[in-house]
This record gives C-alpha cells, structure tokens and sequence, in this order.
C-alpha cells in the first residue's frame, strides 16, 4: 500500500499530467489550473527543426559541427570556413596551372627561350593541399564527439583536483 502511495505521490508531484492545445493562436491548457502564477513553457517552431544546424536568425555556421548535411551556401560560412576554402581553391589553381606549364615546357621568345617552373609549382600545390587537409582533419578531431568528452572529462578531474586543495570548513555551534 506505501508503494502505491508512493507511487501516485510521484506521479503528482513530478508529472504535470497537464496537456494544451493551439486552435487560431490560442492557447488552451487542460486541465485548467486551480492556483493562480506565471506559466513557462518552452517552444519551436517547425519550420525550425529542419534549420536546427545552424544559427537561424543569422544564417551563418560558427561551428564545424552545426554544419548541416546539405550543401552549405558560401554565404552561410563563417570567416574560418571561407579561409580554409580560399587556400585551397589557390592550390587547385597552381596545380592546374602547373599542368598547363608542363604541356609547354619552354616558350620560345625572340631572341632566347623562357623555361617554365612546372616542377616547382605542382610540388608547392600538392604540398599546400596535402596541409590544407590533414588541417581540416585534425580540426574536425579536435571538435569531434569523443575529443569534445575527453575535454569534458579532464575540466572534471581539474575541478576535482582544485577542490581538494580547498580546505573544508567547520561549524562550531
């Protein structure tokens, strides 16, 4: 019987058991509440769940894992993702351009002749690239799950360690 009790005392307390309905931007609680204060409740709208990724009053990503899966629109990245784009579009752009000085080794101009650095360029490209995305790798680690609880963790074991040089107080009544 004191379980029971127990029970339907929890099921009082800690559940509402209350429930609401919206018709024509009203509000309608069931069942209505006998006392008299303030009512907080929290809401979304739908149009909201599918922009939950990023920021929607600014539309702008401000970090890796609000990314959505979608393709993201440029004006939608922040400084940090536009940069990273940036260089990278300039590698692809040497690269390509060292592939077009390979085709035409030496240009004959009067007199001599002009040798061109494809060599150089397609090393200094694919180098550049291959920093650019052990770069992005090693942020998006860094900003993972598991990095993100491991940090999380060892914040916890610092506390820990803090509070353990606090000295403890005593009440003398």
């Amino acid at each position: 019987m004191a379980l029971l009790q127990g029970i339907e005392f929890n099921d009082e307390i800690r559940k509402s058991h209350y429930s609401f309905e919206i018709i024509n931007n009203q509000l309608r609680i069931f069942p209505v509440p006998t006392a008299t204060g303030s009512l907080y409740f929290e809401y979304y709208k739908e149009v909201d769940k599918s922009v939950i990724n990023y920021d929607s009053s600014t539309n702008l990503i401000t970090n890796i894992g609000e990314v959505p899966y979608d393709n993201p629109e440029y004006a939608h990245i922040n400084s940090v993702g536009r940069q990273w784009i940036f260089r990278y579009t300039l590698a692809l752009a040497k690269e390509m351009l060292a592939y077009v000085r390979g085709k035409y080794g030496t240009v004959p101009i009067p007199g001599s002749e002009a040798t061109l650095n494809q060599a150089d360029l397609l090393a200094d490209a694919r180098t550049e690239k291959t920093e650019l995305l052990a770069n992005l790798r090693e942020m998006l680690d860094a900003t993972g799950r598991t990095a993100q609880i491991e940090a999380q963790a060892k914040e916890a074991a610092d506390v820990q360690e803090t509070l353990k040089t606090v000295p403890m107080t005593i009440y003398v009544g």
